[in-house]
């Protein structure tokens, strides 16, 4: 029998080992990153010296050398850990694009850059978003000409994470740039550079998120040297669908699991909670939505994990990157809308308390709700789903002859 719902002896082990590391080292600050809005140096610290930052990278590098469905297990355990997102999605964000690096960047600029993501935390998010598109990244307008062996980088990007916590713990930008002046605002012209967070000529902005903080970042003459390039000039589409891929089942699993941790922490309040004489948890309407907001979310939880299997079929060239996109669409479509109805009824359960500040239910729904726009709101993923099954010429913005 090939099929076989079970983990490895050595990814039940791991997630043992991270889940008491969370709640040792994560659990007890998260009331400090939220007043913070931000990873605190203590757990970034810890996070480090456990290896999380480097899990993807191989051992060549000091890395972990996980599979990914390990690393998806540590997203699950994090998330559960911190379902305010302020310290956990900086963490699996950068730990998930930094593959990126070791796979498509130059020998030189793994050197510079992989030992001090193990070692020191370095944060490498992937900024593809502008102000003038998002779901259709091709159409950048942010430069990169190359001049005497540096790229000059001139644009904008705009609503994008883990700008705050790269500028202090070090790392840099995974960018998406037009290094082609004949294809301006077409995919054949886009590529894939690392811009250092210390680089020159670059103005950062921060924004309130409803969830976690977003950032945006000017760049104006901005050098860059030709070694931070990934991969060769007008192969950013691809491999920015390869960071997609990798950062949209981790994104799912997040949602997935801080619903299911609320959930969790649920049961317990409406076997405690009473209303008319008795626990609210004796209604049946209590029961049909605690059964199907469950059911709902395990489900969700096995097409995530199915998702992160098909990634390393993918690293192992026995997938398609078409395929994992599919999965992890497939996962995405359903996860955001599942969540969102799970979180709303605990929230209902708990009451108007339930809509402050300090109750974690609230903090989760937000996050939630944000995690389901980032790497490609719901309706993107649709359309990944349909193309997939339809074909591409069926495609809406295809020019079609009457």
């Amino acid at each position: 029998m090939a099929l076989d719902f079970t983990f490895t002896e050595e990814q039940e082990i791991f997630r043992r080992q991270f889940k008491e590391y969370c709640a040792k080292h994560v659990t007890p600050k998260e009331k400090e990153m939220i007043e913070n809005r931000s990873l605190t140096p203590d757990v970034h610290k810890a996070l480090t010296e456990f290896g999380f930052f480097g899990l993807l990278i191989s051992e060549d590098w000091g890395g972990g050398n996980a599979d990914f469905l390990t690393y998806i297990i540590a997203v699950e355990e994090l998330a559960k850990a911190d379902r305010s997102g302020f310290g956990s999605i900086a963490a699996w964000y950068g730990a998930s694009c930094v593959k990126s690096i070791e796979v498509h960047g130059t020998e030189r600029l793994k050197e510079e850059v992989l030992p001090n993501v193990v070692e020191k935390g370095w944060i490498t998010p992937l900024h593809s978003t502008e102000p003038g598109c998002g779901t259709d990244f091709t159409r950048i307008v942010t430069t990169a000409d190359r001049k005497n062996g540096e790229y000059v980088v001139n644009g904008e990007k705009l609503m994008v994470s883990c700008v705050p916590e790269t500028r202090k713990y070090g790392g840099g930008f995974i960018t998406t740039v037009n290094t082609n002046p004949e294809f301006r605002q077409r995919a054949r012209g886009m590529s894939l550079l690392y811009i250092p967070a210390d680089s020159n000529g670059m103005t950062f902005q921060d924004y309130r998120g409803m969830g976690v903080d977003l950032g945006g970042i000017k760049y104006d003459g901005t050098r860059v040297p030709e070694y931070c390039l990934l991969g060769k000039e007008g192969q950013g589409v691809p491999l920015t669908y390869e960071s997609f891929a990798r950062a949209r089942v981790a994104t799912a699993m997040s949602q997935i699991a801080s619903t299911e941790a609320a959930l969790e922490q649920g049961i317990e309040y409406i076997k405690q909670r009473q209303a008319f004489g008795r626990p609210i948890a004796a209604f049946e309407g209590i029961q049909f939505e605690l059964a199907e907001d469950y059911s709902r979310i395990q489900a969700c939880k096995w097409m995530c994990y199915r998702a992160a299997w098909m990634m390393d079929r993918y690293l192992k060239g026995e997938a398609k990157l078409e395929d994992v996109l599919f999965a992890g669409a497939l996962v995405r479509t359903i996860a955001t809308d599942d969540c969102m109805k799970a979180l709303s009824d605990v929230l209902e359960w708990y009451g108007g308390i339930g809509t402050t500040a300090e109750y974690s239910v609230y903090r989760a729904f937000n996050t939630v709700r944000q995690a389901g726009i980032a790497e490609g709101t719901r309706h993107a993923q649709r359309i990944t789903v349909a193309l997939s099954l339809l074909g591409g010429e069926f495609a809406a913005w295809r020019k079609w002859l009457r």
